[in-house]
């Protein structure tokens, strides 16, 4: 594959630079606050794009839009919390504050092809870590990969302080992240040729989303931060957005 064919999967946006994007996973409970696979229930129930699966059935995730402001972000998330409010009180479910899931979190997995074919490459092991945890990612939007590289370097060097900053489970999530993620860490890119240098050599050159590094350039063309575990309260949100901006 040549560069430039592997650049052509990243969705770069000049018009959206700067902006910050949410996603949100959460795990769902029953009335006994046992976490149940019932993912497929809630989607099918809300019927919005704005919310979507994961791996496990026990786990829904919610989005935002690109938003230039932090209010923006907080507007759209309580959105998206008070029309998952109505759903879940018909299904009698509700959101679990936990980041990490029990061991006897259900072996469900979500039945999309995706996630399906993924669950059968890895280990089992690789599999139950991936399915116990739940965060949330922070999108930055890049103007190209140029500036993408450079945001991604600036932040990667405080990938502590931020990991710190976002644990809720005394280190267990980023474990087990870690424990499935073999390629967890993001290491220093150069320049556009040895970014596609380490996605030959990690695998990911013809799947950019198989790069699970804590902090990624994403396909959508931004920089992703992926460190932070479950925030159960939207109005946290401002603080971990304008602290990640401190940081470029």
């Amino acid at each position: 594959m040549r560069i430039q064919d592997f650049l052509d999967q990243f969705r770069f946006n000049p018009k959206l630079a700067g902006y910050i994007g949410v996603e949100r996973e959460r795990f769902l409970v029953d009335a006994r606050e046992n976490i149940v696979p019932r993912a497929k229930d809630f989607l099918e129930a809300i019927k919005d794009l704005k919310w979507t699966y994961e791996l496990s059935a026990c786990q829904v995730e919610d989005r935002t839009a690109p938003r230039k402001t932090i209010a923006g972000i907080i507007s759209e998330l309580n959105r998206n919390d008070e029309a998952a409010k109505k759903i879940l009180a018909t299904l009698d479910l509700n959101f679990s504050p936990l980041e990490v899931a029990p061991d006897s979190l259900p072996d469900e997995i979500y039945p999309d092809p995706r996630y399906l074919k993924i669950a059968s490459r890895i280990s089992a092991e690789q599999r139950r870590a991936a399915m116990r945890v739940a965060g949330t990612h922070v999108h930055i939007g890049t103007r190209d990969i140029i500036q993408a590289i450079a945001i991604y370097n600036r932040l990667r060097v405080h990938l502590n302080t931020l990991s710190h900053f976002g644990d809720h489970s005394d280190g267990e999530r980023l474990r087990l992240y870690k424990a499935m993620a073999k390629n967890w860490y993001p290491p220093p890119i150069k320049n556009v040729q040895h970014f596609f240098d380490l996605a030959c050599e990690q695998g990911f050159i013809t799947s950019p989303r198989s790069c699970y590094w804590l902090i990624r350039i994403s396909i959508h063309g931004t920089v992703e931060l992926r460190m932070f575990g479950v925030f159960p309260d939207s109005n946290m949100i401002p603080r971990l957005v304008s602290y990640i901006r401190s940081f470029f």
